[in-house]
């Protein structure tokens, strides 16, 4: 979170060198004159002598190359003459130690330097102001953060406007020690005195907000954020947040968006995307999000996906685009519920044969929610194809289920089947020999009675089939 900070390290020292080498050098007396004093700085001297000044330019320009073991060693010979330096001197070269040892990312020594430098209290006020504000940024790195909350509650008295760098520098302190309303504030101003927010900051006071759950007020600089750096993550977070406030419209919206940006390439998004067609009663679209999806090969195939597909085509009436899913999704389930189904699919569709044999391979491969409608269906199925006697034990099966409508249809197909199968046994021994049986055994197994419960909002077979 903070790498942007420290990055920025280097370029504070380097300002804060050429200000104190300003005030207080040799032959830039003139200069100093002519900048107005802070009045922290009366009775401070700003003086190096021409050959601490020699050394402290060669140091700086070492620094300014990135040549940092060169710097390294012209302000180790310094810092050994100690006694013979003026306080000012001393704070400048652990100022410069401590650039250097930033620079290099060992920001712990670096604050060992920097303090030091702040102890002498013989920099201007301005580049105590700004070491101090450094001192913070190390402390955020280095995850001292209650030293950072403290340092920089001290910077804020010091200057007259912050800025948005600080407020926000701030804020992520609160936060990493869950001071999280304490966090707001500085966050919020950020936001609002900066000329063009930065992604992080957004980013923070849009997580700030959902901890208090607070998620109206997220929504604007989550907003915000997709403008300045509309990533994918954004888009479908924005979507989420408009869900929970139930603005379902603008959640589909944002996410129809995103889509058509290409932003939507996972499992999950793009199911989301789907759903949200789906609660918006626009079933043809999802039902092709889907199909794209798994042409690009963006979705896991499972029975979950199958069934949503399916589902998008059914209810989109598309009944020939159902049929595949249905019988892919059906087969790499582990219940039969799918098969069930395809099999009330074909039924519909008076396909028979093929309604028989997927209902056959619900009951197969179990695990029903609603066994007893599967063998009645199956029943039926087996009826239209004059096998009556497969059709009479399902029905028998069907006719032991705890739901009333489901008893009540088995019974009334019952009476339909056995006088058929009455009607039929009459004319074959009408035609017939009589040495040839009534009627050829069928390739029927007799089903099971149900033994689980049913749920109260079993579909209702005279929805689904034509009742007798």
């Amino acid at each position: 979170m903070f790498s942007g900070q420290i990055s920025r390290i280097h370029r504070v020292c380097i300002f804060l060198l050429t200000l104190v080498f300003a005030l207080g050098v040799v032959g830039s007396a003139e200069a100093a004159r002519k900048k107005k004093k802070d009045d922290k700085d009366k009775g401070k001297s700003f003086t190096v002598s021409e050959q601490m000044h020699k050394k402290l330019s060669a140091a700086h320009e070492a620094l300014e190359a990135d040549q940092f073991k060169e710097a390294a060693v012209i302000l180790k010979d310094l810092e050994k003459r100690q006694k013979r330096l003026n306080p000012y001197e001393r704070a400048l070269i652990n100022q410069m130690l401590g650039m250097t040892e930033a620079s290099q990312e060992r920001y712990e020594q670096a604050l060992v330097y920097f303090e030091k430098c702040l102890l002498e209290e013989a920099l201007p006020n301005g580049a105590i102001v700004s070491t101090r504000y450094t001192i913070a940024q190390l402390y955020m790195a280095t995850g001292e953060f209650e030293k950072a909350v403290t340092t920089l509650e001290k910077w804020f008295k010091e200057v007259e406007t912050p800025n948005a760098n600080a407020y926000y520098l701030l804020a992520a302190a609160y936060y990493q020690l869950d001071r999280i309303k304490e966090a707001i504030a500085p966050a919020e101003t950020a936001i609002k005195i900066a000329k063009k927010p930065k992604p992080p900051w957004l980013q923070l006071l849009v997580g700030l907000y959902y901890e208090i759950k607070q998620y109206p007020k997220a929504v604007k600089p989550l907003e915000t954020l997709i403008m300045i750096d509309p990533k994918k993550a954004y888009w479908t977070q924005l979507s989420s947040l408009y869900a929970h406030l139930e603005q379902e419209e603008k959640s589909l919206a944002v996410m129809q968006l995103a889509y058509a940006q290409d932003y939507l390439v996972k499992n999950s998004d793009l199911r989301a995307l789907a759903q949200l067609y789906l609660y918006h009663s626009l079933p043809y679209r999802a039902g092709l999000v889907l199909e794209r999806a798994h042409e690009d090969g963006f979705v896991k195939e499972d029975a979950t996906y199958w069934e949503m597909v399916a589902n998008s085509w059914l209810l989109a009436r598309e009944f020939d685009r159902a049929l595949e899913p249905l019988q892919t999704g059906a087969e790499v389930s582990e219940k039969g519920d799918l098969y069930a189904r395809l099999g009330q699919l074909y039924l519909e569709r008076e396909q028979w044969k093929d309604a028989a044999e997927a209902l056959r391979n619900a009951i197969d491969k179990g695990g029903l929610n609603d066994k007893s409608t599967t063998h009645l269906l199956l029943a039926i199925s087996l009826y239209h194809q004059k096998q009556y006697q497969g059709s009479i034990r399902n029905l028998k099966v069907a006719r032991l289920s705890e739901i009333e409508t489901i008893r009540k249809s088995a019974s009334q197909w019952l009476l339909l089947v056995d006088r058929d199968a009455q009607a039929l046994r009459e004319a074959q021994l009408e035609e017939a020999p009589p040495a040839e049986a009534e009627e050829a055994p069928e390739d029927e197994p007799a089903p099971q009675p149900e033994q689980a419960s049913q749920p109260e909002d079993a579909p209702k077979v005279e929805e689904v089939s034509q009742s007798p």
